[in-house]
C-alpha cells in the first residue's frame, strides 16, 4: 500500500508489522515512548491521536485491541484518514459499528478489515450475494487460552480431557463475553449473515498443543463452504494466532483488505 502508514499500538502485533513494512508514525502510551523510539528510530513516536494525525498518515492501522478502536477510531476517520482494524470484536456492539460507519461516510473514508487468522472470507461474501441460509464459526483453542474468561468460572479447564464447547450463541454475544478471543467471530459475521444470525461455538480443546483452529461452515443458494485454518499461537498470547499480524502485513503490502466498511462506500 503506497503512502505513509501509521500504527496505533506497538505490542506483539505492532512489532511484527513494523518489522515488515515501513512505518512513518506510531501511537503508544506515555510510558512506552522512549522504548518505542529506540526500537523505531526512523518513525515519529507519539502519545496522542492528535499528534499521530499531525504526521500526515495516509492510513492508520490499529494493532492495540478493542479499547483503542473505541478510543481513537472515530477521530482517525474524522481526520480524513482510512482506518485498518484488526480488533473487530469492538464491532460486536451494533450501535458502535453503526456509529463508526456513519463517521466513515461523513469523512468519505473507509474502515478496512484484514482477514486475521482465517481464510475463505471472499467465498463467504460471494455466497452472501446469492443468499445465505446459515453460517457457523467454530473457534478451538487449548484450555489455557480461555483463562481469564467466563469459561474459567464455568469449567475446570485444566481437567478437560476432550474438546468441550464452552460457549455457543450469536456472534455479538461471543464478542461481548469473550472480547479477547472473538475478533474473528465478528469479522466472519460482517462478511456473512451479521452479528445476530452468525452462530459461534467456542471450544476448549486439550488436544491442541501448538495453536488455534478456526472453522467456517456456511450454506446458501449458490453452494456450501467449509474452511478450516490451524495457526500457531503467538508466543506471548495463546488467545491469538501469529498469522493475525501477517494478515495486516499482507493487506498493507498488497493494498487490499478483505473487507471495507461501510459496504455502501463509493470513491
Amino acid at each position: 500500500m503506497s503512502g505513509r502508514i501509521a500504527l496505533i499500538g506497538f505490542g506483539a502485533i505492532g512489532h511484527v508489522v513494523a518489522s515488515e513494512v515501513d512505518v512513518a508514525a506510531v501511537l503508544v502510551r506515555d510510558r512506552y515512548l522512549e522504548s518505542t523510539r529506540r526500537a523505531l528510530p526512523g518513525a515519529a513516536v507519539v502519545a496522542s491521536i492528535e499528534d499521530l494525525l499531525a504526521t500526515g498518515p495516509d492510513l492508520v492501522a490499529e494493532c492495540a485491541g478493542q479499547p483503542a478502536v473505541r478510543e481513537h477510531g472515530e477521530a482517525v476517520l474524522a481526520g480524513g484518514t482510512d482506518l485498518m482494524v484488526i480488533s473487530t470484536g469492538s464491532f460486536g456492539d451494533q450501535g458502535f459499528l453503526d456509529g463508526m460507519c456513519d463517521a466513515a461516510r461523513r469523512a468519505g473514508r473507509r474502515i478496512l478489515v484484514p482477514a486475521g487468522a482465517t481464510a475463505g472470507l471472499d467465498g463467504l461474501m460471494a455466497l452472501r450475494e446469492g443468499g445465505l441460509n446459515w453460517v457457523r464459526y467454530t473457534s478451538s483453542k487449548p484450555p489455557h487460552a480461555w483463562l481469564d474468561t467466563p469459561a474459567e468460572q464455568a469449567f475446570q479447564l485444566d481437567a478437560l480431557t476432550e474438546p468441550t464447547v464452552i460457549h455457543s450463541g450469536p456472534a455479538h454475544e461471543a464478542a461481548r463475553l469473550y472480547p479477547k478471543n472473538a475478533n474473528l467471530a465478528v469479522t466472519i459475521a460482517l462478511a456473512g449473515l451479521g452479528l445476530e444470525r452468525t452462530q459461534v461455538d467456542l471450544v476448549a480443546d486439550p488436544t491442541l498443543t501448538t495453536g488455534n483452529v478456526g472453522r467456517i461452515e456456511a450454506s446458501g443458494r449458490l453452494g456450501v463452504l467449509t474452511v478450516e485454518m490451524a495457526g500457531r499461537a503467538a508466543p506471548d498470547n495463546p488467545k491469538t494466532s501469529q498469522v493475525t499480524a501477517y494478515s495486516i502485513v499482507h493487506a498493507l503490502r498488497s493494498g487490499r483488505a478483505v473487507m471495507a466498511l461501510p459496504s455502501d462506500f463509493t470513491e
